[in-house]
């Protein structure tokens, strides 16, 4: 069946290589689209985002592989937003004009910390110091403000995919700090698939969960399973920061994918989002 792969990184941000080096390891894949979603330039300094400065180069580099190997692989031009509210304008003034295919939208930062935006994705020892300082100790407010986040990620008219859902699960091995079955927890997801089933949007099947400290897919099988209950599409993508990741652990998120009850998995085709079979 035809794979895609639209959630990559390359040395435009915190990724390793050149965009054709990806590219080229998608043709190696038999893949039938790529396309380079390097994490959104922002206003303020960190060593994981673009640079505003390399926006033309970025856009001008997908368009010249879309051109030298047309007929090939399909080349899309995608971004993935830093989502923050209060970053809309930057991204309307910036980013929006230079005619971008698509947009993951993900949330990463969640309030401040020592007066920079905080990443709960960094250090555990980081993580700890919010949950007790910002949070009096209680995780589930934490959970909360991401999950509001991510809400809100869902009504920004530019993005058509939703960025590893659960990813604030990232420290959470052994069920360290919340428990996935306790009902306020299932609330806080179900809220966001409400938002995401009004919206008609995507959800990816991240399968670059399975490389972190808690590993697992995100989102976490029984909110894929939900999915497909609710009838909200998912595409399948490996978040890679590295070549050799293009593809990765798609027969594992195909399997997951049919067994959550998926019939379809969603591609980019000819610029329209298609429902393409889950052929056995």
């Amino acid at each position: 069946m035809e794979l895609q792969s639209l959630h990559t990184h390359s040395h435009f941000c915190d990724g390793q290589g050149a965009m054709e080096d990806y590219l080229q390891a998608a043709l190696r894949h038999g893949l039938t689209a790529y396309g380079p979603s390097s994490h959104s330039p922002v206003p303020w300094s960190n060593n994981y985002s673009m640079a505003l400065a390399d926006i033309p180069r970025y856009v001008a580099e997908a368009r010249r592989l879309r051109d030298a190997y047309q007929g090939q692989i399909e080349v899309y031009l995608g971004l993935e937003l830093d989502f923050r509210p209060d970053l809309y304008p930057f991204y309307q003034q910036h980013l929006f004009p230079h005619g971008f295919d698509y947009f993951i939208g993900s949330v990463h930062l969640v309030g401040e910390l020592n007066g920079q935006p905080w990443s709960f994705e960094g250090r555990l020892s980081s993580f700890i110091q919010v949950i007790a300082e910002r949070y009096s100790g209680d995780a589930r407010s934490l959970l909360t403000d991401y999950y509001a986040l991510v809400r809100q990620t869902v009504a920004w008219p530019e993005v058509g995919i939703l960025g590893h859902l659960d990813r604030i699960r990232v420290h959470n091995a052994g069920e360290a700090f919340f428990s996935e079955e306790a009902s306020w927890y299932v609330d806080l997801v179900e809220d966001v698939l409400d938002a995401v089933q009004q919206s008609g949007k995507l959800v990816e099947l991240n399968t670059a969960g399975w490389r972190k400290t808690n590993p697992g897919p995100n989102p976490s099988p029984w909110i894929v399973r939900r999915c497909a209950e609710r009838g909200i599409p998912m595409c399948l993508t490996p978040d890679a920061h590295r070549a050799e990741q293009i593809a990765f652990q798609y027969a594992a998120g195909l399997d997951l994918l049919r067994a959550a009850g998926h019939r379809y998995v969603t591609l980019l085709q000819d610029g329209q989002w298609t429902p393409t079979p889950l052929n056995p």
